[in-house]
């Protein structure tokens, strides 16, 4: 009988909202907001745990979450192309988009304005234009030897870790010294004949 009794006095506590189980207090942490936010609020909390920053943005009926300035932020930055070009303000993304998108890389403008630009140019005379075009191919020529400069240096570092196997299955490292002398030198002879051909 008393097993009854106590699940009546149990059954009523639980109408009435005084049992136990509703009325114990508990202590943790939620990550759920309870703030209140507009469509197009942006904002940012700290994961206390990782110390990495959160961007939330609210959307109409849910919020995206991305990490603060990412790597990947960065780079879409530094890859992005406007919709209408800097200098004149005409549409990016047209039929000749391709075009577009390659002349801002360059020039920061359109394709456009790029031709423009040339015109008027080709228009003050040829010596003007060859000017022109030396300081272009110089640009051009100066990024690419930026480019092989590294590159040369590791084939250098490569060359420089080579072994062979003698007839005795012994490794013996080969003396590749007069090899990068020589390749150091047609290198460096190669580039200022290049760069000062362009310069003069």
């Amino acid at each position: 009988m008393s097993n009854k009794l106590q699940n009546t006095k149990a059954l009523k506590e639980l109408l009435s909202g005084q049992h136990k189980s509703q009325t114990r207090t508990s202590y943790g942490y939620t990550s759920t907001s309870t703030e209140k936010h507009e469509v197009g609020d942006v904002w940012t909390e700290t994961d206390l745990k990782t110390g990495t920053v959160w961007r939330f943005e609210q959307k109409d009926g849910y919020r995206t979450k991305t990490v603060d300035n990412s790597i990947l932020d960065v780079i879409r930055k530094s890859l992005a192309v406007p919709d209408t070009c800097p200098s004149c303000g005409g549409n990016m993304r047209d039929h000749e988009k391709h075009l577009h998108f390659k002349m801002y890389f360059i020039h920061k403008k359109c394709f456009s304005c790029v031709l423009k630009e040339e015109q008027a140019i080709r228009l003050q005379g040829t010596e003007a234009w060859e000017q022109y075009s030396k300081q272009r191919m110089l640009a051009n020529a100066e990024a690419w030897f930026t480019d092989a400069d590294k590159e040369v240096a590791l084939l250098r570092e490569a060359v420089k870790l080579q072994f062979a196997q003698n007839a005795d299955g012994r490794m013996e490292e080969w003396d590749q010294s007069a090899f990068l002398e020589k390749f150091d030198t047609d290198y460096k002879q190669l580039k200022e004949k290049i760069l000062n051909d362009l310069k003069g």
